[in-house]
């Protein structure tokens, strides 16, 4: 593919309400991301994603938009995004914001029209139906965030549908005047300046075209309600090319649904989107209904069929968006390495095992200083909404308060939603109030200050990486080489190779809390990185100790 200016950047995603508050009142807010730009940029971030700041209720903290060309008072100004605007590009940073499309806030004045009538002009800029014959919900769809995906509105006698909460109504995008009003918003903040947007939830977009009841996937009759419905391609298709393609926008899609011989249609040359965000390796430990509590086993091997899998594709296709946090997922740590082995050199191999995929790499907030997961005590600690509804959820299944409470806050999205923790100060130097969530307490221990001032640190580390493939003699080879699985039987250990015009770099990451003694399909000559300064290869032989990542070219 025509090598892209997006493709040898490193993206950090801030969730703005939990990364730097700057005037005390408990809530992170753009001037907080101002005052942190050196740090990013020291960091070696070129693109900083924003997770939502327009104007919202924040019912789903800004994921519920009453106002696209506006910015939440608590987040700042559209004088304070200008300047944000302004002060990243004098660092040779550019601002990725999140663009949420396939519902609104039910506090929009869209809605709001749209639900005092069925005659006036945005009658059908969202999906209403009629009441069953005993007054009830049109199907038994459920929603992502749990309950039924219908909520009826006394004003209009009739059912909305919601993919998510009851209030985030699903826009209608069967309706052309609908396409063209969120066309001219997203054309007005490229205008504005930004590099693109990532994009949320976007195969929730085509609905079926009936709305009869569906096969239940869980014991109260109800069937979650998927993405990626046939019919979808017209949508993207005219997305792009009526805003996208106008400004060389870097586009990131979160698509869930999109199986691997689809992938093709999405990105690539041709496709709608610059890369995807994927799901597959990091729901691995969920069943296909969504519900937390009910773990499925999985291992080192379904990891790397799952990684190996999109890296095909991608080598024939496209591009990838590389990722083990974001605001949606737990810790990686605790995800993917037992407690007992938390630390840096376990957040260090993690970092490896990502990071030189083929795709761009992104960083999310915390995960460059080895943030874990928050050990709250009781569900009322927790704000987010899918946290609550799967604790409820699990309960009315007959898992008992305590079990079903250690089930779902080992996945809640709040687990990455903590304050940002930059120093020793009291809550984590993050605020100078009290915050909007509790602080994850480790932060006397874990935080920026401690990280910047220790060369041995994670962050460090990730500078390193980041260097690794924006100026170094494996640039291009880590930035566009293809990639190839290696040992992929091997239970404990993920090996792959990025591979160039004959030049060869070879990944190798242990999984295993004991030594482990592989052979390599190639000689190492230099070493290139690794979290064990000491550890060489013997000829094609070599014994990696415990949770150790190299990282080698070879000949």
């Amino acid at each position: 593919m025509t090598q892209k200016w997006w493709q040898d950047a490193v993206v950090y995603q801030v969730y703005p309400k939990s990364f730097q508050d700057s005037n005390g009142d408990g809530i992170g807010d753009l001037q907080g991301v101002i005052q942190k730009l050196d740090y990013l940029q020291d960091l070696g971030i070129r693109i900083i994603w924003l997770s939502p700041v327009y104007a919202s209720p924040m019912d789903d903290n800004g994921y519920d938009i009453s106002d696209y060309r506006a910015i939440a008072a608590e987040f700042g100004t559209m004088a304070d995004m200008e300047e944000l605007l302004t002060e990243a590009k004098m660092r040779g940073m550019e601002i990725l914001m999140d663009l949420v499309i396939n519902h609104s806030s039910d506090e929009h004045a869209w809605f709001q029209e749209s639900r005092q009538n069925r005659t006036n002009s945005k009658h059908d800029w969202y999906i209403w139906c009629d009441p069953r014959e005993d007054g009830t919900e049109p199907n038994n769809l459920r929603s992502i965030f749990g309950g039924s995906c219908w909520e009826f509105d006394e004003a209009r006698g009739q059912y909305y549908f919601h993919s998510f909460s009851k209030k985030q109504p699903d826009l209608n995008w069967e309706n052309p005047e609908v396409r063209k009003a969120l066309y001219d918003m997203i054309n007005w903040w490229l205008e504005k300046g930004i590099a693109g947007f990532r994009v949320d939830a976007i195969t929730f977009i085509k609905k079926n075209d009936h709305y009869a009841d569906v096969v239940p996937d869980a014991p109260d009759g109800t069937a979650v309600v998927k993405p990626n419905n046939p019919g979808i391609g017209e949508f993207l298709m005219e997305l792009k090319q009526e805003t996208f393609d106008r400004y060389d926008a870097l586009t990131v899609a979160e698509a869930p649904g999109v199986p691997l011989e689809q992938m093709p249609e999405f990105v690539g040359e041709e496709g709608y989107f610059s890369m995807l965000i994927e799901f597959d390796h990091v729901d691995l430990d969920i069943d296909e209904s969504g519900r937390w509590y009910r773990l499925q086993d999985w291992n080192l091997l379904d990891f790397k069929r799952a990684i190996a899998g999109s890296q095909e594709m991608i080598n024939r296709i496209g591009w990838s968006a590389l990722y083990l946090e974001n605001h949606d997922q737990p810790r990686s740590l605790n995800k993917f390495i037992p407690e007992a082995d938390h630390g840096v050199r376990t957040a260090k191999l993690l970092a490896v095992t990502y990071f030189l995929l083929r795709g761009t790499p992104f960083i999310y907030q915390g995960q460059e200083l080895g943030m874990t997961n928050v050990s709250y005590t009781s569900i009322e600690d927790y704000n987010d909404l899918s946290t609550i509804d799967q604790y409820q959820a699990a309960v009315r299944e007959g898992i008992a308060e305590e079990e079903a409470f250690a089930l779902v806050a080992r996945r809640s999205r709040d687990n990455s939603r903590t304050p940002m923790q930059w120093s020793e100060e009291q809550h984590g130097g993050f605020s100078s109030g009290h915050p909007w969530l509790a602080a994850n307490p480790n932060y006397a221990i874990i935080n920026a200050e401690q990280a910047v001032s220790d060369e041995a640190s994670i962050f460090h580390f990730y500078k390193q990486l980041t260097a690794l493939r924006r100026a170094s003699p494996y640039k291009e080879i880590l930035v566009h080489g293809t990639f190839e699985h290696v040992n992929e039987h091997h239970p404990y250990v993920f090996s792959y190779k990025r591979i160039l015009r004959g030049k060869v770099v070879m990944v190798i990451c242990s999984f295993s809390a004991k030594s482990e003694k592989l052979k390599l399909p190639h000689n190492p000559v230099v070493r290139i990185i690794g979290n064990d300064e000491k550890t060489e290869a013997e000829g094609r032989k070599i014994t990696l100790k415990p949770y150790e990542a190299v990282v080698f070219e070879c000949e």
